[in-house]
């Protein structure tokens, strides 16, 4: 018995040998897979900051050209709304040069001597919706008879002495002159006291 006894004990030594070695294995093996596992997550974290820096930099791209989509429709925007008031206010004003002369006639013929009141009367209601529909639009006449002459609204036909006013003073007017909308369509046509 003896030497079962010294046996067992022997047998039982090289058994928590072997599993503290298997232990010391699996450790290894476990320490290995930790350290691969871990270079994996910073393989797969420093691919995906490769990929939000590539989507950051497509989205900055994509907010730099929407910026300057809109600021070009903006302009665009105001350019033709800019174009549109232009030419309408060009029509317009070729429209009231085309029709001045017509109320230039009828004021002659308003002047002018007539025993037919009912042709006179016909002639001043005439004169009176055109002069209407010329305010309508934002034409407005030309103060000039006894005002300081001014070349920005005025345009000197001739200079004539007369006693009792100052000189550069509109003494007469030949043709009157308009503004629309605070803008010379026509300068008015005047004599000047000097």
């Amino acid at each position: 018995m003896a030497e079962e006894e010294k046996m067992t004990p022997e047998r039982e030594v090289p058994e928590n040998e072997c599993k503290e070695e298997q232990q010391e294995k699996q450790g290894g093996e476990e320490k290995v897979d930790i350290v691969k596992g871990i270079e994996q997550l910073e393989a797969m974290l420093t691919e995906s900051e490769k990929k939000a820096e590539s989507l950051a930099k497509q989205l900055d791209d994509s907010k730099n050209v929407y910026q300057r989509t809109l600021a070009e429709y903006d302009n665009y925007r105001k350019r033709t709304t800019k174009e549109k008031a232009e030419n309408y206010n060009s029509g317009l004003t070729a429209a009231v040069n085309a029709i001045l002369p017509i109320v230039d006639t009828l004021e002659m013929a308003l002047a002018a001597p007539t025993e037919d009141e009912n042709f006179k009367k016909g002639i001043e209601m005439t004169m009176t919706k055109a002069v209407e529909s010329l305010k309508s639009l934002g034409v407005a006449e030309i103060e000039a008879l006894n005002k300081p002459f001014d070349p920005n609204f005025h345009s000197r036909v001739m200079q004539e002495e007369t006693e009792g006013v100052e000189p550069n003073v509109v003494v007469k007017v030949f043709q009157k002159g308009y503004t629309l909308n605070d803008k010379v369509i026509r300068h008015a046509k005047v004599v000047v006291s000097c």
